[in-house]
This record gives C-alpha cells, structure tokens and sequence, in this order.
C-alpha cells in the first residue's frame, strides 16, 4: 500500500494527468487505472510554448479526445484504456532519470511536442531500447542508424526528412517549370544547402530536366548580376535557390533589373518556407510542407468538431491538434493491434500501421523509414505580395534521403 501511495506521489510530481472520462471519473484518482492494471500509460511531452499556449491545449484536448473515444466503447481494448500523461518536463538533462521512471511504468511509447533540441537528446536515450517515440514534425530527426541502414527501432517521425524538400522542389520544377534546363544555386559555405543543391539536381536529371550547378558565396549577393546574365545568355529560364531567403531574394531582384529583364519563361523557386522578406519577389515559386493542412478546411472543421463535441471548447490551432489527434490514433492502434504493453511489439505495430487520420489525408507507415509512406507538399507561388497555394506534390518515403 505504502509502495502504491509513493508511486502515485512520484507520478503527480512529473505529470499533469487528463481530464477523467468513463471509470477514472467515478475514482477521481488517474493513476488508479495504470496502478490497477486497466490502463496503459503513453507520456506526452509538451511543446515549448508550455501546455497553457494555444499549440499545448489544442494537443491536450486532441489526444483526451482520442483517449476518451476508446473509454466510450463497450469493451475499449480487450477490456482496458489507454491514458495520456502529460510531462511538463523541459529540460533535457532530466531526461536519463524520467526515461527510467517511464520505463518503470511500462509507458512503451512517447509522444514529444517539444523542440529538435530536446528529441535529439529524447532519441538517442530510446531509440535502441524504447520506449517507442513519435514526433509531430521530424524533419531534423535521424531515424535511420548509419550503421545497418534501416530505421532504429523505437524511432517514428509524422513529417519526412528535411532533404524531401529536395524530391518536392525538383518535381515542382518538373511540373511547372519553363524548359528543359535550371539552374541550380547554393550556397558553397553551407554543406546542409550545397548537399540539398546536390540531391536536387539529381532529382531533376531524373526527371529529364538538365542542370546547370552553380555554387556561389551567398554573402556576396552584389555579384549575382553578372552570373545571372550569363545565365540567360546560354538560356535558362528556371532558376532553383538553396540558398538564404535573402539570396534568393537577391537572384530574383537580379533578373528582375532592366538590363537583364525577366520575361515570362525565367521563374525562380526557393526550396524553403514562405518568409515575409519573399513577399516582394512577385512570381517566385516555393514548396512549403504545412500549407497543405494549413488550407484544408474540411479537415480543420472535422477535428474542430471532434473537440467541440468531446469538450464544448472550440480549439485555436486546429492544425496541431489535427497532428496530435493523429498521432494519437496511431499509438492506440498500436495497443489496439498488440493487447498489450510489450514494448517491442508496440514498436513493430507502430511500423505497420495504416489508416491514420491527418486531418483530410489518411497515413500509412513504410516500414523502412519509419515514417508515412508518402506526404503531399504544397507549391506557393508569390502574388500580390502574398503566397497563393499554386498546387501541390506528393513525395515518397521511400524516395527521399535523410542525410
């Protein structure tokens, strides 16, 4: 009794429990249902911003959603629920001592809203031995071990890796560029863009687009002119930036100038994210991987409507608790596949799982990345000193490189 009363002392101190639905709220005691063996716990762990930010509540109500839908079926999962627990811990040094603690509670999987500092250290603790660990971005992560080649075990991403913006930019280019030839500009200080300029010319050549590589020091943006025009002189009319956004800004200004004229068959694309110092750069064209749930209002209301009937609150970032809701759905279908806490197979089911809700889309996992087998990525294109989504494409797991 004695050991059970500390236990639950020790867990109150780490976690914010949820809001208690179906027997939890007759025992108004969260714990019991892990403590009794009716409950499986997953930690969740929040994002920067603090649980009281918008982005922490439309998590929190997301996930007790998803909780409370299991609560509410007859049976729930072989007769048992799943309770997220959620750990204000913020700091990474913490970490070796609260992976013990969950370990302890046979938690055999984690979801982590936190930055890509934190993952990082939260990674290299549970990727060989668990729990398994979901991340809602996952861009930075590194999921596929240098030594086998294959994914850690307990490591899971919702977004693919930051070097996909490569695969999304060529086909962009590839579908919506002027000729059979681009240029492609990077930054030869940068090994992080130069080897984006690298995959994307791959990509391209593979397509039948040639390329043209140039690497240039972005700091001396004064000297993009000349290079330009001799651009234009062998005529290429397709311009791809892994560059800064204000050296791209400066290539779009330099065929922008009157003595090199930009006629209706030069576009310029930027492999990153719409930045407000782009707005300017009319007709430049960028691949942007949120927008695409960002502008599905279908999907927004479906998820708003879920919490609104669960909570009668209406949620002010629907687009993460749309994350949060399918990540969700994706750990509980884990337990609903398995029946039980072994935490291995929590990790195989979460490498064969499908049907997993993101809002309009529906997510199934390549076994070999550990991530969705494929993601759609919006195309942007600069108008009226706004981004207007252009249309989209969608890219592959399977086909993209972490490194």
């Amino acid at each position: 009794m004695m050991t059970a009363l500390l236990a639950a002392a020790l867990f109150g101190a780490f976690f914010e429990f949820p809001a208690c639905f179906a027997r939890a709220s007759e025992r108004q005691d969260n714990l019991l249902g892990v403590d009794e063996g009716w409950a499986w716990p997953v930690v969740v762990i929040m994002p920067p911003e603090g649980w009281e930010s918008a982005q922490g509540d439309a998590v929190k109500r997301a996930m007790r959603t998803a909780e409370r839908e299991i609560s509410l079926e007859r049976d729930a999962i072989m007769g048992k629920e799943v309770t997220f627990m959620f750990s204000d811990i913020s700091e990474a040094s913490e970490l070796p001592a609260r992976i013990a603690m969950w370990r302890a509670m046979r938690a055999a999987a984690i979801v982590s809203f936190a930055g890509d500092d934190f993952n990082s250290a939260l990674s290299e603790l549970c990727r060989e031995k668990g729990p398994s660990l979901l991340i809602p971005g996952g861009e930075a992560a590194d999921i596929i071990s240098d030594e086998t080649g294959r994914p850690y075990p307990f490591l899971f991403a919702l977004d693919l890796p930051y070097y996909a913006r490569a695969n999304a930019i060529a086909e962009a280019v590839s579908k919506t560029g002027p000729g059979a030839e681009a240029a492609v500009l990077t930054d030869m200080l940068s090994a992080r863009l130069a080897r984006g300029a690298e995959l994307t010319s791959r990509f391209l050549e593979a397509r039948g687009v040639g390329t043209l590589d140039m690497s240039i020091t972005a700091y001396r943006q004064d000297q993009f002119a000349p290079q330009i025009r001799e651009l234009k002189s062998e005529g290429v009319g397709t311009y791809v930036c892994w560059l800064d956004a204000m050296a791209a800004l400066s290539i779009w200004q330099s065929l922008e100038r009157r003595e090199i004229g930009l006629s209706p068959s030069s576009t310029v694309y930027y492999f990153g994210p719409a930045r407000k110092i782009l707005s300017d750069a009319e007709g430049m064209m960028l691949v942007d991987k949120d927008i695409l749930l960002e502008s599905d209002e279908n999907g927004k209301r479906d998820v708003i409507t879920k919490i609104l009937d669960a909570f009668a609150v209406t949620v002010k970032d629907p687009v993460t608790a749309g994350k949060a809701y399918a990540l969700a759905k994706w750990v509980t279908g884990a337990y609903r596949t398995v029946g039980s806490d072994d935490t291995q197979r929590i990790a195989y089911a979460l490498e064969k799982a499908d049907g997993i809700p993101l809002m309009s889309e529906t997510l199934t996992i390549d076994p070999n990345t550990h991530r969705p087998k494929s993601r759609g990525f919006g195309i942007l294109v600069v108008s009226g000193k706004k981004f207007e989504l252009y249309g989209s494409v969608e890219i592959f797991s399977s086909e993209t490189e972490e490194r």
